[in-house]
C-alpha cells in the first residue's frame, strides 16, 4: 500500500480560524462594516417579515465585509445581530427563523451576488490570482502575510472567498514560483562566480574547515588584531558581487530569509541542495555577511576607542592622586594672587605690592617659569594619557580606512578630508602628515594636543581623526557604503515620490499640514495652561503646590485595601502545585503555541513536540542545551538533538508568533479583564550580568556598576502579559527601544497608552509616539524641574513663568512637517526599525533640522503631558500602577532565569536575543496559566459559599511562582496525567 505524502500545513489552527471565522466584533468594526445606508435600508425593506429583513441585512453586510456568505450552521455574533436589529427596529431573536430556511438564504445570497457584482472563483480567475500573488510572495514568503494579501485582493475584485484549502494551495504555489524567480535573479548577478561559490563549501587540503564554515566564525572581543581578522573576512566576501545594484530588485526581507537559512546550514547540508538554490542561499548569506562584517568592524573600532579613552581617564585620575596635592596648592596660591589684584584695583592700591603681600615676587616668577610643573598639570588631562594607546590604534587604522568608502554631510566635509589625508599618507608609506592638513573639524579639547608650538603632532592628529570618525558615524554625519547600520539617513526613509502613496495604506491619522495639527494642539495647550495656572494660584490642584517658583507633588498613598493580602493568601492556598514541564505542556494544549515553531527550510512542525518543548525550556530557564540534556529524563533528548531543534526551529520570528498566541489566550480570560482592557502597557529594561565566555561581549554602564551586562527590554500589558522583548546593550538608553515593542509585537493587543520610567523618555520619543498614534506617559524623575515650552514668551504666563524654558520654535516644525510625515510613514511601513532610526536621530548634531524638528514637536507633547500630570491625579496613579506591573514582572523573570547564577553566557547579540525571547515566553506562559488557575480558585471559593468581593479582583496578580517547581529533574508525562485539577478554558 502506497502512503501519500501530506503537504505541510501552511497555517496554524489559530491562523486558519482567523481567516475562516467571523472576527470578534468591536465598536469600530461594527461602525465600519455593519452600518446600513439609506440604499441598504430601502433594499432590505423590500423583504417580507422581520426575520427575512434581518437575515437579508446579515447576508448583505457579511458579504461586503468578508467577501463570502455564511456557511451552513454558521451564526453571526450576537453583537452583529443587535447592531443591525437596532437600525431595523427588529429584535435579534428573529434571526433563527431565517437561518432555518436554507432555500431562502441561498436565494438571497445569489441575489446579492448578482446585485453587487460578486462572482465565484473560476479556473481562469484562479490562474490570474496566482500570477498576481507571485510578486507579493517575492517580497515575503510568510504564509500568514500572503494569505492576508490574497483575501484582500479577492474582496477588492469581488470574487467570493473559497474554502481555506483552495487558498492554501494558491499560496503554496506562489511561494514556490517566487523562490524560482528569486533564484533566477540571484543567478544572473552571480553569473561567472558559480565555481567560486561552490568552492566555498569544499575543505582545502591545507585547512581544517571549508571557507564557508570559517566565514561563520569570527572574533567578537574588541582587539586591534581582531579588527584585522574581520577585515580579512570582509575582503574574502567582497570577491563576490555583494554590492551589485541589481540586488535592489529583491526586497530585503527575501534576502534576509535566504541568509538566515544559509547561516544555519552546514557546508555538507548546503552541498545537497540543487545548484540554483544552493548558490542563491550562499550568495544571500555573503550579502548579509558583507553588511554584518562592515558594521562589526566599525562597532569594534567604536568600542576600542571608548576603552582607550576610559583607560586614559583612569590613568589621569591615578596621576592626580599622586601629584594632585602640589597642583591644588599652586592653584590656591594663584587664587589668592588674583584676589589681591582685584582688591588692589577696587581700592586703588599698588598691584605689585598687593601681590608681594601674598607671594614674594621672585617666587612668583620662578613658579610661572616652572615648565616641569606646567607639564605635570598637562598630564592630568586624560588626552595626555591617550598617547599611550596610539600604537594600538595604528595596528588597524590604516587597514580600516583603506577598506571603506566614507561619505559625509557638508558640515563634516573637513573631517572627511582629514580621513582622506591619512589614507593618502598610509598608501604612500609616509611617516609625516601632508602639508596643510584639515584642522577645522578639531574640537577645543583636542586643540592643545594636536597643535603644539604651531606644529601638528601626528600621533594626536591621527587619534583625533579616528575618534571624531566614530562619533560622526554614530551621528550619521558620515556614512559608509555597504553598511546596514551606518547608512545615510535618506536611505532609511521611503523615497519621496512613494511615501504619500504608502500613507494611504497605513492606519495613521497624520494631519495634512502643520497648521491642521497646531490648530487642535494649540487649543488644548492653552486650555491646560490656564487650568494649571489657575489651579496653582488658587491651590486647587490635588497633591500639587507651588512655593518660591518650584512645584511640589506630594506622593500618593498606597491605595490597596487591607483585605487584599488575606484574600490573596486564600487564593494562593487553593492553587495546585505544578512542575514547570507540566505547566508548559498544559499551556501548549490550550494555545497550540508549539505549532508556531516551524522548520526554517520546509515550514514543517516537529514530529516530537516534547523534544521542542525541552529546547524551549532550556532557553526559558537559562539552563542551556547541554545542561538540559543532562537534566531531562528522556534518553532520546540528547544535546545534539536539542542543538538541531535550536538551530532550525527557535528563531526570533517563531518566538514572537508563539508569544502572541500565549498573550492572546490570556487576554481572553475573564479575570484578565479586571486588570485592564489590553490598551495600556509599560516597558523597562532589566539588567543581567554576563558570565563565562559572554563576559567578553557584555557592555559597561556606570548606572549598574563596573561589571559587564546586557539589558532585556520588555513590554508588558496592563493584563500582566509580556508581549515583546529584546536584548539590548547596557550602555544605550532605553528610550531608543520604546517604539519597537509598540510597533512590532504580533499579539492582538491594541496598545493606546504606554508608560516608562525616566530612562525611557526623550523629547523625540514624545514626538514619534504622538505621530504614530500612541499616548506616551512616562514617569519622569524630577518632573517639576522639567521645563515647559509655550507658544508665547514666559511673561505671558506669570504664575508658570519659573517653569517655562522658552518659546516654541513652531516655524521649524512647519518647515519640516512633510519630512516628519515621511519619517513616520517609513517607520510604520517597516522601511527602517524605530530603534535604529531613533538612535540615528538622537545622535545627530544640532544642525540637523529634521532631528531638531522632531525634538521640538516632542516638546509640545511633553508640555501637554506635564500639564496634565500636574492637574490629573488619575493619570499619576495610572502610570504608577502600570510601572508597578513591569516591576513585578522583573521579579518573576529573575526567578525563571535562576540557572547559571542568573548570568547570561551567550556569546552573540543574536543568541542573547533568543535567550531573552525564551525567558519571556516562559514568563508569559506562567502568567497565563496563573490567570486560569486563579479564576478556578475564585470559582471554587464561590462554590464553597465564601464571599469573593469583586472590588478586590483588580489587585490580584498572576505573577506568583511559589507553587511552580522550576528546578530539579525534568520529565514529560502523558497530558492527562500532567493536568492539575483546574477547568480547561474553552477554545
Amino acid at each position: 500500500m502506497t502512503t501519500l505524502k501530506t503537504r505541510p500545513a501552511l497555517l496554524t489552527a489559530a491562523q486558519r480560524q482567523q481567516f475562516t471565522e467571523l472576527p470578534e466584533p468591536t465598536d469600530a468594526l461594527l461602525s465600519r462594516h455593519y452600518t446600513l445606508s439609506d440604499t441598504d435600508l430601502a433594499l432590505i425593506q423590500e423583504r417580507r417579515r422581520d426575520s427575512n429583513r434581518l437575515g437579508f441585512a446579515v447576508q448583505l453586510t457579511v458579504l461586503r465585509h468578508l467577501g463570502r456568505g455564511l456557511d451552513v450552521n454558521e451564526a453571526p455574533p450576537t453583537a452583529v445581530l443587535s447592531f443591525l436589529g437596532e437600525q431595523l427596529s427588529i429584535e435579534p431573536d428573529k434571526y433563527p427563523a431565517y437561518a432555518q430556511r436554507e432555500t431562502t438564504r441561498w436565494e438571497h445570497f445569489g441575489e446579492l451576488c448578482e446585485m453587487f457584482g460578486y462572482q465565484a472563483l473560476s479556473q481562469s480567475l484562479n490562474q490570474e490570482l496566482r500570477v498576481w500573488l507571485i510578486p507579493v510572495a517575492v517580497v515575503t514568503p510568510q504564509p500568514f502575510a500572503l494569505m492576508s494579501a490574497l483575501m484582500d485582493e479577492l474582496r477588492r475584485r469581488k470574487i467570493l472567498v473559497p474554502r481555506i484549502g483552495v487558498l492554501e494551495r494558491m499560496v503554496a504555489m506562489a511561494r514556490s514560483q517566487a523562490e524560482i524567480a528569486v533564484n533566477r535573479i540571484l543567478g544572473t548577478i552571480t553569473a561567472g562566480h558559480e565555481e567560486a561559490l561552490d568552492n566555498l563549501l569544499k575543505v582545502p587540503e591545507d585547512q581544517a574547515m571549508a571557507p564557508y564554515t570559517r566565514l561563520k566564525q569570527w572574533p567578537s572581543h574588541a582587539k586591534p588584531l581582531n579588527i584585522l581578522k574581520l577585515i580579512e573576512r570582509l575582503n574574502l566576501v567582497r570577491q563576490f558581487p555583494v554590492t551589485d545594484a541589481r540586488l535592489a530588485q529583491l526586497p530585503q526581507s527575501r534576502l534576509s530569509g535566504l541568509a538566515a537559512e544559509g547561516k544555519r546550514l552546514s557546508s555538507s547540508s548546503l552541498s545537497e541542495y540543487a545548484p540554483a538554490k544552493r548558490r542563491a542561499v550562499i550568495f544571500a548569506r555573503l550579502v548579509d555577511l558583507s553588511q554584518t562584517l562592515t558594521d562589526e568592524i566599525l562597532d569594534m573600532h567604536d568600542r576600542l576607542m571608548l576603552s582607550y579613552l576610559r583607560e586614559s581617564e583612569r590613568a589621569s585620575a591615578q596621576e592626580y592622586q599622586v601629584s594632585g596635592e602640589a597642583l591644588v596648592e599652586r592653584l590656591q596660591t594663584f587664587s589668592k594672587v588674583c584676589e589681591a589684584l582685584v582688591q588692589a584695583r577696587a581700592e586703588r592700591l599698588d598691584p605689585y605690592q598687593a601681590v608681594e603681600s601674598i607671594l614674594p615676587w621672585a617666587k612668583l616668577v620662578a613658579s610661572v617659569k616652572d615648565h616641569a610643573t606646567t607639564q605635570k598639570i598637562r598630564q592630568f588631562d586624560p588626552l595626555h594619557q591617550l598617547s599611550q594607546s596610539f600604537q594600538k590604534v595604528r595596528i588597524y587604522s590604516m587597514k580600516l580606512l583603506e577598506t571603506f568608502e566614507f561619505r559625509a554631510t557638508p558640515s563634516s566635509e573637513p573631517l572627511l578630508e582629514a580621513v582622506q589625508a591619512l589614507k593618502t599618507m598610509y598608501q604612500e608609506g609616509k611617516r609625516v602628515l601632508p602639508d596643510s592638513v584639515p584642522l577645522r573639524f578639531i574640537r577645543q579639547k583636542w586643540t592643545a594636543f594636536v597643535v603644539e608650538d604651531r606644529k601638528i603632532n601626528r600621533q594626536y592628529y591621527e587619534l583625533c581623526v579616528m575618534d571624531e570618525l566614530r562619533l560622526a558615524l554614530r551621528s550619521g554625519d558620515i556614512w559608509v557604503e555597504g553598511s546596514r547600520k551606518y547608512r545615510d539617513l535618506e536611505e532609511y526613509l521611503l523615497p519621496k515620490p512613494d511615501w504619500k502613496t504608502k500613507l494611504d495604506e497605513l492606519p495613521l491619522s497624520l494631519p495634512e499640514t502643520f497648521d491642521d495639527y497646531w490648530r487642535e494642539r494649540k487649543t488644548l495647550l492653552e486650555t491646560r495652561l490656564e487650568e494649571v495656572s489657575n489651579g496653582l494660584f488658587k491651590g486647587h490642584l490635588v497633591n500639587v503646590s507651588a512655593s518660591r517658583g518650584k512645584v511640589k507633588i506630594t506622593p500618593q498613598k498606597k491605595l490597596v485595601p487591607p483585605q487584599v493580602e488575606p484574600f490573596t493568601r486564600q487564593l494562593a492556598a487553593r492553587l495546585p502545585r505544578i512542575r514547570v514541564t507540566d505547566l508548559v505542556q498544559q499551556m501548549d494544549a490550550w494555545t497550540h503555541f508549539s505549532n508556531c515553531f516551524t522548520e526554517l527550510r520546509s515550514g514543517n512542525k516537529t514530529e516530537k513536540r516534547h523534544h521542542l518543548l525541552t529546547a524551549l525550556l532550556a532557553e526559558g530557564l537559562n539552563l542551556g542545551l547541554t545542561k538540559m540534556a543532562e537534566a531531562i529524563t528522556d534518553p532520546e533528548i540528547t544535546t545534539r538533538r536539542l542543538m538541531y531543534l535550536s538551530d532550525w526551529y527557535l528563531r526570533e520570528d517563531t518566538f514572537k508568533a508563539a508569544l502572541a498566541e500565549v498573550v492572546n489566550f490570556q487576554s481572553q480570560q475573564p479575570l484578565a479583564q479586571y486588570w485592564g482592557d489590553g490598551t495600556k502597557s509599560s516597558s523597562d529594561g532589566q539588567r543581567f550580568a554576563v558570565g563565562g565566555h559572554g563576559r567578553k561581549f557584555g557592555h559597561l554602564n556606570a548606572k549598574y556598576g563596573r561589571e559587564p551586562g546586557v539589558l532585556f527590554y520588555t513590554h508588558v500589558s496592563d493584563q500582566y502579559a509580556p508581549f515583546h522583548t529584546k536584548a539590548i546593550t547596557a550602555n544605550v538608553r532605553d528610550a531608543l527601544h520604546v517604539l519597537d515593542g509598540l510597533l512590532y509585537h504580533q499579539s492582538n493587543l491594541q496598545i493606546q497608552e504606554h508608560y516608562t520610567d525616566t530612562a525611557g523618555f526623550t523629547d523625540q520619543v514624545f514626538g514619534m509616539c504622538h505621530v504614530l498614534g500612541f499616548r506616551f506617559a512616562p514617569r519622569i524623575r524630577d518632573l517639576t524641574e522639567t521645563r515647559l515650552y509655550t507658544p508665547e514668551p514666559p511673561s505671558a504666563y506669570p504664575v508658570l513663568a519659573s517653569l517655562i524654558n522658552r518659546k516654541l520654535n513652531l516655524e521649524l516644525i512647519r518647515e519640516n512637517w512633510d519630512e516628519l510625515r515621511r519619517l513616520t510613514v517609513s517607520v510604520r511601513h517597516g522601511t527602517v526599525t524605530a530603534s535604529l532610526l531613533m538612535s540615528k536621530l538622537a545622535a545627530y548634531p544640532r544642525q540637523n533640522s529634521l532631528a531638531q524638528a522632531l525634538s521640538e514637536l516632542g516638546r509640545i507633547e511633553r508640555t501637554l503631558f506635564t500639564l496634565e500630570w500636574l492637574s490629573s491625579p488619575e493619570l499619576r496613579l495610572r502610570v504608577h500602577h502600570g510601572l508597578n506591573k513591569g516591576e513585578a514582572l522583573h521579579s518573576l523573570t529573575r526567578a525563571v532565569a535562576i540557572h547559571r547564577n542568573g548570568e547570561i553566557r551567550d556569546r552573540s547579540n543574536e543568541a542573547q536575543n533568543l535567550r531573552a525571547n525564551g525567558i519571556q515566553l516562559l514568563v508569559a506562559m506562567i502568567s497565563a496559566w496563573n490567570t486560569v488557575a486563579l479564576q478556578n480558585a475564585i470559582d471554587e471559593m464561590k462554590k464553597d459559599g465564601q464571599d469573593v468581593p469583586e472590588e478586590l479582583l483588580p489587585h490580584l496578580s498572576p505573577l506568583g511562582w511559589e507553587h511552580i517547581a522550576l528546578t530539579g529533574d525534568y520529565s514529560w508525562r502523558p497530558l492527562t496525567e500532567s493536568m492539575p485539577e483546574i477547568a480547561v478554558p474553552a477554545d
